[in-house]
């Protein structure tokens, strides 16, 4: 879950509320945890699926997936819960008082002078995700420092009080980040629609033709062998093809997110427009591309 972009409280009876935006605060370490556990469980979920992909149909009567790729599949869900824990243990608030910034974590409350911060830096490696860390005038790094969705909003509030978070505004990474969170709206229903009902469709085409083809009807496999088998051969190919749609979709995410960034660099004022258009463009290949591919390949 992702920290909203901005939370500020409105005022009661009459009186100013100091701005508030709801972070997620990481020491380095656990931050550096969370960055390799991220990238540990997406490579786990990717050598599943090329092992699905691969080692799958190799000819045999009743095709299963390859027992080492549900071990993958397994380790990647674990290292995904774990980035979940670490995430939710470091929920934190970060609020804009007269002539200090406030850091509030699970009991612990951080209050930094603004004299003594020389600058805002976006985070030059987006892991676990975008965020912000305060430049003091000693040269040190302030820890914890804040992971935030989406950085420009508390930026420019930083920015009506002081000068520190001009260049951090304007930076390419805090662009790409406004972009990307104003532009999707990620939803568990709808990443289980993409992956898990989404894929019933090809499996569901490719599995009813296998019925014909190999036992003379659409429901052969299970007056031959019983229910179990047949369900099992449905099984085998609905994972088969969302392995298949998780590499696709793979396929077009890495240069829809280079050129996202390329645009918040080259263009700031069009970074929006620009993500709206890949993830367009990601949605249409993925979601009609994909059918059309298979059409092309198995019944052309």
């Amino acid at each position: 879950m992702h920290a909203a972009d901005a939370s500020a409280a409105p005022p009661a009876d009459g009186q100013a509320v100091a701005p508030r935006f709801q972070v997620h605060a990481y020491a380095l370490a656990p931050r550096i945890l969370g960055a390799v556990l991220q990238v540990l469980s997406a490579a786990c979920l990717l050598v599943a699926s090329v092992l699905i992909v691969r080692f799958t149909f190799t000819g045999a009567m009743n095709p299963t997936p390859p027992a080492l790729a549900g071990w993958f599949a397994l380790l990647a869900l674990v290292l995904f819960g774990l980035t979940r824990l670490i995430h939710g243990l470091s929920a934190a608030s970060f609020s804009l008082e007269p002539e200090r910034f406030v850091l509030e974590r699970r009991g612990d409350r951080f209050e930094i002078p603004l004299g003594s911060v020389e600058s805002l830096r976006t985070w030059r490696l987006p892991l676990p995700g975008a965020g912000l860390s305060l430049r003091m005038k000693s040269g040190r790094t302030f820890q914890p420092s804040a992971q935030v969705s989406n950085p420009l909003p508390l930026l420019e509030a930083i920015g009506r009080e002081s000068p520190l978070a001009s260049a951090a505004a304007r930076h390419p990474l805090t662009v790409f980040a406004n972009a990307r969170a104003t532009s999707i709206r990620r939803r568990w229903y709808r990443v289980a629609f993409k992956f898990v009902l989404f894929p019933l469709l090809p499996a569901g085409i490719m599995f009813r033709a296998n019925q014909y083809i190999t036992y003379g009807g659409p429901f052969g496999q299970y007056q031959m062998y019983g229910l179990g088998p047949y369900l099992q051969s449905l099984f085998t190919y609905w994972v088969f093809f969302t392995a298949v749609l998780v590499l696709f979709a793979t396929l077009w995410r890495v240069p829809a997110e280079l050129v996202a960034f390329l645009a918040a660099w080259l263009s700031p004022p069009h970074a929006r427009g620009v993500r709206r258009f890949v993830e367009g463009a990601c949605a249409v290949l993925y979601y009609a591309g994909f059918p059309a591919l298979i059409a092309a390949r198995f019944f052309l």
